[in-house]
C-alpha cells in the first residue's frame, strides 16, 4: 500500500526535479499550444469544484507534473504526440505509477471485464464498478484474497504500486507485454500489470506465483 508519507516524499522529489530542470525566466519565451491551455483550464476548473470533479488528491500533483513535462514537447511533433497518447509507466523512489495520457477511445468506455478462471476455491467477495475503474475482490475459505482491477483512460486516475518488490520483470499475457512484481516473501502478494489492445490497464494482486496470475490474466474476457 502507498502511504501518505510515501506520497509526500514522492511529491517533494518531483517538485525538486521540476525546479532544477526549469530554465531561467528570460529564456521562457513560448506560446503554449491550445491543447496545453485546455488541459490547464480543466485543472483549474477541477480545483474550484472538487465535489463535482472528485479529482483524487493523491494523483493531482502527478497529473500537473505530466502536463508540465509533456505539454510543450507535444506541440512540435505530430507523430510523437500520437505515440505519446497512451499509458505511461513512471518509476519513483518509493512507488510505480501507471497513468494514461491522451484521449481514450469512446467505443471502449462502457466495456466491462472479468476473469473466467480463478484458482481453486476462490469466489467473488465484493465488487466496485464505475465507468472508468473497476475493482473486484475474490476470497477463498482460508481468507486468502485476490484483487482484480482495471482502469480506462482518464487523466484523473492512476494505478499505484509500491516499488519495494524484490524483482520486477517482463512477462507475456497473451499477445501483450506485462510487468510481474515479485514480492520478497513467498506468502506476500505479487502483482501483474498489463495494457490491453484497447488501452485498458489491468492489474491482478495476490499471493500466487507468476504462472497462476498469468493464467488468470489470460482468462479475462469482456462481459
Amino acid at each position: 500500500m502507498i502511504s501518505e508519507e510515501m506520497l509526500k516524499r514522492a511529491a517533494a522529489e518531483a517538485d525538486q526535479a521540476i525546479r532544477e530542470s526549469l530554465p531561467a525566466p528570460e529564456e521562457c519565451k513560448h506560446e503554449f499550444s491550445p491543447l496545453f491551455q485546455k488541459k490547464m483550464h480543466r485543472i483549474f476548473r477541477k480545483a474550484k469544484h472538487p465535489v463535482l470533479y472528485k479529482l483524487p488528491k493523491r494523483v493531482a500533483c502527478f497529473i500537473l507534473v505530466a502536463i508540465l513535462f509533456s505539454g510543450t514537447w507535444l506541440t512540435f511533433d505530430v507523430e510523437a504526440r500520437a505515440a505519446f497518447f497512451a499509458w505511461v509507466r513512471e518509476q519513483y523512489e518509493t512507488f510505480v505509477e501507471y497513468r494514461f495520457t491522451g484521449q481514450f477511445p469512446t467505443e471502449n468506455v462502457d466495456k466491462q471485464y472479468e476473469p473466467t478462471w480463478l484458482p481453486e476455491g476462490f469466489s467473488m467477495l465484493k465488487t466496485r464498478v464505475a465507468s472508468e475503474k473497476t475493482y473486484i475482490t475474490y476470497e477463498n475459505d482460508s481468507g486468502e484474497r485476490i484483487t482484480f482491477s482495471y482502469l480506462k483512460g482518464n487523466d484523473a486516475l492512476s494505478l499505484f504500486l509500491a516499488s519495494d518488490y524484490e524483482k520486477i520483470y517482463s512477462v507475456q499475457v497473451g499477445n501483450n507485454s506485462a510487468e510481474f512484481y515479485e514480492a520478497a516473501e513467498e506468502s506476500s502478494a505479487n502483482a501483474l500489470v498489463w495494457i490491453s489492445e484497447d488501452d485498458i490497464c489491468f492489474c491482478i494482486i495476490g499471493a500466487f506465483p507468476e504462472g497462476t496470475l498469468v493464467k488468470m490474466a489470460e482468462s479475462v474476457q469482456e462481459k
